[in-house]
Formats: C-alpha cells, structure tokens, sequence
C-alpha cells in the first residue's frame, strides 16, 4: 500500500513585477517509496527461478541410468574363405537392433564409469565378395557389455556432453547356419578390444533427460567352420543408443 504521504511539494512564493506570476513550485520531497525494498523483491524473484530451473552439471554420488533403443553397425571384413565352394569369398555381418540400458556412476563433478549392457543382438551373416548374393550363410546373437571411463563437460546449462574411453567385451552364441553352409557348425570366439565413445543428455527437469550416445569397439574374431577351418573376422561396429534416462 502507498502512503498518502508519498509526495509532498513545497510552493513558496518568488517575487515578481506582477502579483500573478508570484508563485512557482520550487521543491518535491517526501518519496517514501523505498529502493533496498525494491532491490530486495528483484533478488527474491531471481533466487526462486534459479532454484526451479535444472541443475546445470552432474555432482560426485550423482547415478544416472539411460534405456532406449540401441543399434549395432558393423563395419566388418574377414579373411577370403578357403572351405569348398567358398574360395574367395567372405563372411559379413549385418546390422542388429535391440534394447540398449546404460548407467553411469559419477565419482568426481566430471569423471564418471559408465556401462554399457543390452538385450542380445541378433545378426545376420552374409556372403561377401567373391559369394556375395548367395544370402545369409550364419546367425549368430552376441552381448556387448562395455565399461568406459567418461568426461563430463560442464556447460552451466541443461546440456550434459561427455567421451569415454575403455574396454568392450563381446560374448557370442547361438550360431546357426543357412544356405550352403546349413550342417555345418559354426563357432565365434569371444572378443576383448578397446571401445571409445561421444554421449549427450539433455536435462528435461532435474531428474529427467533425453540421450545420445555412440560407440566405436575394436572387435576380432575367429570364425571356425566344421571344427577345421579357421578364419578371422574383423566385426568393429559403431553403436548408437537413443533414449530417455533418469538421474538418481
């Protein structure tokens, strides 16, 4: 509420030849309207928006699990076959997508271990090369779990970007075979290779947020068909994940 007294002005009268222009307003005083009261209400409104706005970096304790949708390229090569009706051909596998979980424990404001899991890929392995066209010759389901060791940027905003660096482990199983190769048993030999990796959360409230991440792992083979034959098999895929995470 304003005072009534909020102003007051002083008229005094100044001499003149003519008595009508003998008075002037010479002074305004009285303000009462307080400016630390003003400043005050400025900095209390400030202090409530910074408080709902979202945490503008990861703290140390902080977890943070993501799931969506995950997907592995293979960018794969292998040794030319030598198994009869194969010479000069090659074993390609093809793109699997399934269900991709990460997590990510920060131990410091911006290094973090994350993890990467998954429900298990299933691929397709085709001929390549000298047999391409022939169709798919194998499947085979593989696990992927990665550990990284990851740097978090802080940007003061509600964009989280960070990079890894670590190891990936690749378990195949359930090989099957089709085509030219149907009977024949076909086996995978696990993989350890080094895996990098780029991610992006995106923070939606404080515990919420949308994801990005992808990967890039070092994974070799051997393919051992009809318990005889051996053959390596360079796989290294690009896996990319998209999905919606929460931060605990």
């Amino acid at each position: 509420m304003i005072s009534q007294n909020f102003l007051e002005v002083t008229i005094v009268q100044i001499p003149s030849a003519r008595a009508a222009d003998s008075v002037a307003i010479v002074g305004i005083r009285g303000m009462k309207l307080s400016v630390t009261r003003a400043l005050f209400g400025a900095a209390l409104v400030s202090g409530v928006l910074l408080v709902a706005a979202p945490a503008s970096a990861y703290q140390a304790g902080d977890m943070i699990l993501r799931v969506g949708a995950a997907g592995v390229l293979p960018d794969s090569d292998s040794e030319d076959l030598a198994t009869a009706g194969f010479a000069g051909g090659q074993l390609e596998a093809q793109d699997a997508v399934s269900l991709g979980i990460t997590f990510t424990y920060m131990v410091t404001d911006q290094l973090g271990v994350g993890v990467l899991a998954s429900w298990p890929f299933e691929h397709d392995v085709d001929g390549a090369a000298a047999i391409q066209g022939v169709g798919t010759l194998a499947e085979t389901k593989h696990l992927p779990p990665t550990v990284t060791l990851q740097y978090h940027f802080d940007t003061a905003s509600p964009v989280h970007p960070f990079v890894g660096l670590g190891v990936n482990y690749t378990y195949f199983f359930d090989e099957k075979t089709f085509g030219p190769l149907a009977g024949l048993n076909l086996d995978l030999k696990n993989s350890w290779g080094v895996a990098a990796e780029l991610g992006l959360d995106y923070e939606l409230s404080d515990n919420w947020l949308v994801s990005g991440q992808v990967w890039y792992a070092d994974i070799d083979t051997e393919a051992r068909v009809a318990g005889v034959d051996t053959y390596d098999v360079d796989i290294d895929p690009w896996v990319v994940m998209f999905g919606v995470g929460r931060k605990f």
